[in-house]
């Protein structure tokens, strides 16, 4: 499959990249890391990649390109970390010529041709290496910086269990490129003085279920007084993580527009099962799903503390 895919990559002129909405360090490391990969061993190709991206990281590693409708149409559309078509943030990836798809999620969705899924690695920038790597790819520090990105966001900095030895093996290969992942980290991992405000909130009005189910409801309201975006907000679901005696932490944050985001994480429940049952998805123990009404919040949490009776 590794082949194949390189193959039909080769086969194109142009090629945009696409990923899925609330785009994580994965999925903008993904968009960036294989368009560097591509133009880095074919410089005779066209390639953009679209979305929102990861705005944080722009002046580091660059941002996400404006193009039109008649260009996709007469491209390779690669939709990278997402597992179903609704999920992909720009949905003009349907006016392409063909699409591929490369995901590590469970698949909700089979989509792409070819479609390369596999829920093994711990991030699709490890997937996008193992591709590079098997083809002989030429991975310049540029492309490497932005697949090392997804590996260190998606396995909390390694610290997301199991991750096999292979990964540690394809974050060496990325480290021996050059990379400079002190910047990286600085840029990361930086924090406005608001956010700190915002973590005093958090530590000081976090909840818990019958079943210890730990969680913290976030309205629009609250969120405009502490001057924190609601997708930022949402991210920061780990601040509540590893809680003596809870199975599982969630924050549901509303928007502007009376959308939920709402994120889930746990040590031992499959909270990609709880997702999926709100039409979401994501990993066995990092989903995340969206809610018409902040106040059906409960049913989601009805449904983790049944998951937490059974185990």
């Amino acid at each position: 499959m590794y082949k194949e895919i390189w193959n039909r990559i080769k086969s194109y002129d142009s090629i945009v990249i696409f990923g899925h909405i609330n785009p994580d360090g994965d999925c903008y490391g993904s968009q960036i890391g294989l368009k560097n990969a591509i133009l880095d061993n074919f410089q005779d190709k066209k390639v953009f990649i679209v979305g929102t991206g990861y705005p944080k990281l722009f002046s580091l590693m660059g941002s996400l390109d404006q193009v039109d409708d008649d260009t996709i149409k007469n491209s390779l559309a690669i939709v990278v970390d997402t597992s179903n078509q609704d999920r992909v943030e720009d949905q003009r990836f349907k006016l392409a010529l063909d699409v591929i798809k490369i995901d590590h999620h469970i698949a909700q969705e089979h989509f792409g041709n070819p479609e390369l899924v596999d829920t093994n690695k711990i991030s699709c920038t490890e997937l996008i290496t193992n591709i590079l790597l098997e083809n002989g790819a030429i991975i310049t520090k540029e492309a490497a910086l932005g697949l090392f990105l997804g590996l260190v966001t998606d396995s909390g900095r390694f610290l997301f269990q199991p991750i096999k030895s292979s990964t540690y093996l394809i974050a060496s290969k990325l480290v021996d490129t050059g990379i400079d992942c002190q910047t990286l980290y600085d840029v990361l991992y930086e924090v406005e003085e608001k956010m700190l405000r915002f973590k005093g909130y958090v530590y000081s009005n976090y909840k818990k279920t019958k079943e210890n189910v730990v969680f913290l409801v976030l309205s629009k309201e609250t969120l405009k007084k502490l001057d924190v975006d609601y997708n930022l907000a949402a991210s920061q679901v780990n601040s509540i993580a590893n809680i003596k005696g809870s199975p599982a932490w969630v924050f549901f944050s509303e928007s502007p527009t009376g959308m939920v985001r709402v994120e889930l994480r746990s040590k031992d429940i499959n909270v990609q099962e709880v997702a999926s049952t709100f039409n979401g998805g994501g990993h066995l123990h990092a989903s995340g799903c969206r809610l018409d009404a902040l106040e059906d919040y409960k049913y989601v949490l009805e449904v983790l503390d049944k998951k937490a009776r059974g185990n």
